[in-house]
């Protein structure tokens, strides 16, 4: 991930006071050019204009305070606002760099995140006249984020993902991995609880007790299967197999489930996903969309 480190930005005369200077600096992070980042990122070696007044007394905090308000908690977080006031003062801001640590959006759980976004349009004349920030359109970002296991965890207890999680293990029971827990006529409702995830170098195991339709008891569920990211929208299993236990070195293998998707929607764009030990790494491109 990239780190960030503040900015001393050149000064724009010989006569420019001391206080001045200090503000300017404080104001304006940038990238630290001895941790190279990882993000792609294009526009990287185009010049840029450098950092001005309107960014560091008007943009900084109320894209400060818009990201707060989108998120239940974060920690060190660090902009880096790119563009010159001709372009500002017409609401269009060329580039943002943000990155934060333990941040949680929406009951998910982030170690760490990298986002880069570019052409963004704000309300910039109501900000000035004590408005909050409001994005006004669509914004195409460039992110990279990475979730412990413990988040992965932590974010299976929220609606957002353990819905998303449950359906899709629901999807599987149903595609062949456990028949003889399901109801045929797909009448009876299939319960998953305690859902649980272990992430190992190239394997994901995911976990559950499966209240059987059938058989009306609790039944240990555990499923060990590599990911593949392809078309960007999607997710597909590698080698997945039913394990006996948690911990089974050796398991079941389903081969009726060899490549079978995950959606992720049209606005996500996945293009690279690492399981590494008891950490996810993501990167690729999402769409952020203004509120309605």
């Amino acid at each position: 991930m990239t780190n960030f480190q503040p900015h001393v930005p050149d000064t724009d005369s010989s006569t420019a006071d001391a206080r001045s200077r200090q503000s300017r600096e404080s104001a304006s992070p940038r990238l630290d050019a001895q941790v190279p980042s990882n993000l792609p990122d294009p526009d990287r070696n185009l010049p840029v204009p450098r950092q001005s007044h309107v960014i560091s007394t008007i943009l900084t905090p109320a894209i400060r305070l818009w990201l707060r308000s989108q998120v239940e908690q974060v920690d060190d977080l660090t902009l880096l606002i790119e563009g010159g006031d001709r372009q500002l003062l017409t609401g269009l801001v060329p580039r943002v760099t943000i990155a934060a640590k333990n941040a949680i959006y929406q009951g998910l759980y982030l170690s760490r995140m990298t986002l880069v976004g570019r052409g963004i349009k704000v309300n910039f004349g109501q900000i000035l006249r004590g408005k909050p920030l409001r994005l006004e359109r669509t914004i195409p970002v460039q992110a990279e984020v990475q979730l412990t296991q413990e988040d992965l965890n932590d974010s299976l207890q929220s609606p957002l993902l353990s819905i998303a999680v449950i359906d899709f293990l629901i999807n599987l029971l149903r595609a062949g991995a456990a028949p003889d827990l399901i109801d045929p006529s797909g009448k009876k409702a299939i319960v998953l609880d305690n859902l649980r995830a272990k992430i190992a170098p190239g394997v994901l195991t995911l976990r559950a007790d499966l209240i059987s339709a059938t058989q009306g008891t609790a039944t240990p569920f555990v499923l060990r299967t590599g990911l593949r990211a392809v078309n960007g929208q999607q997710l597909l299993l590698q080698n997945p197999e039913w394990l006996p236990t948690p911990n089974a070195k050796r398991g079941l293998a389903l081969h009726d489930l060899q490549d079978f998707p995950l959606d992720l929607g049209s606005d996500v764009d996945i293009q690279e996903l690492v399981l590494g030990d008891r950490v996810l790494t993501c990167r690729g491109k999402i769409n952020v969309v203004p509120e309605s």
